[in-house]
């Protein structure tokens, strides 16, 4: 089947499904998505960066510390989740050390663990800290239509007069003019958002969000390419046909999410 159709045809169904799912679940069944989802970013992680047979203690690791992560957010909030991050951290390098056997050390593992919990689970955990809030269902709907609304707008806008190469190391094939309608895409869904669900939020607010949103999400898309460079790989999984697999398609989400929390905890709130 041609790739372009996959996308929409994954786009199709799995976006009312998502929309549904966010608005009328509860909290408790939420975060028990978002814990799956991170579990299963979690192993795709573990297959990129250890990907040669053996650090089977490296890769539970990485699942374990995630699991805590995205438990003490659900249970404790902002609070108390730098403490259980430093927890983690302490873990790790206790465990590490536990694990040399002879006289080569090599710290590169230790840090692709810590990575592992991290990148996604921390950051993803933005997410059950969004839909703690008050109007928590429209903050993380929110999120989404940035994130969406951006990578639309942003992939036709590089097909259509992209010329310019952004990064060519890490994507060669993101552009300038790709970008910048990705930025124009993620104002233009946040405004759009604004008026017509999210009216209580003021629309400076929505239209600051939805630039650096825009600009954040491009970041998380280029970051979770760099990690598909170096592990020499395509897609990171193969779950959505013709988007790849969850890291693929959580990488704008993982960096708006937290960006829009704490602009809702230190700007708005």
């Amino acid at each position: 089947m041609n790739h372009h159709l996959q996308r929409w045809i994954t786009a199709i169904v799995s976006a009312p499904l998502l929309i549904l799912l966010t608005w009328y679940s509860s909290e408790e069944f939420f975060s028990l998505l978002i814990f799956a989802v991170i579990q299963i970013a979690a192993w795709e992680y573990n297959h990129l960066v250890f990907a040669e047979k053996g650090f089977a203690r490296e890769k539970k690791e990485v699942m374990f510390f995630a699991g805590i992560i995205v438990i003490s957010a659900y249970l404790s909030g902002s609070v108390m989740l730098a403490q259980v991050l430093v927890f983690c951290l302490l873990l790790s390098f206790c465990s590490y050390l536990f694990k040399i056997q002879d006289q080569t050390i090599d710290t590169s593992n230790v840090g692709k663990v810590i990575l592992g919990f991290m990148y996604m689970p921390l950051l993803m955990s933005s997410f059950i800290l969004l839909r703690h809030l008050p109007s928590g269902t429209r903050w993380v709907l929110f999120v989404f239509v940035l994130a969406f609304s951006g990578d639309i707008f942003g992939y036709y806008t590089g097909k259509t007069i992209g010329k310019r190469k952004l990064l060519v190391a890490v994507s060669p094939g993101k552009t300038v003019e790709g970008t910048i309608g990705l930025i124009c895409g993620s104002l233009l869904g946040g405004f759009i958002f604004q008026k017509l669900i999210f009216t209580e939020l003021p629309i400076q607010h929505a239209l600051i969000m939805g630039f650096f949103g825009g600009i954040f999400g491009q970041l998380g898309d280029l970051f979770e390419s760099a990690l598909k460079r170096s592990a020499g790989v395509k897609d990171a999984g193969f779950i959505f046909p013709g988007h790849g697999g969850i890291l693929d398609r959580l990488d704008s989400l993982s960096f708006i999410a937290p960006f829009v929390f704490y602009y809702q905890q230190f700007i708005i709130q």
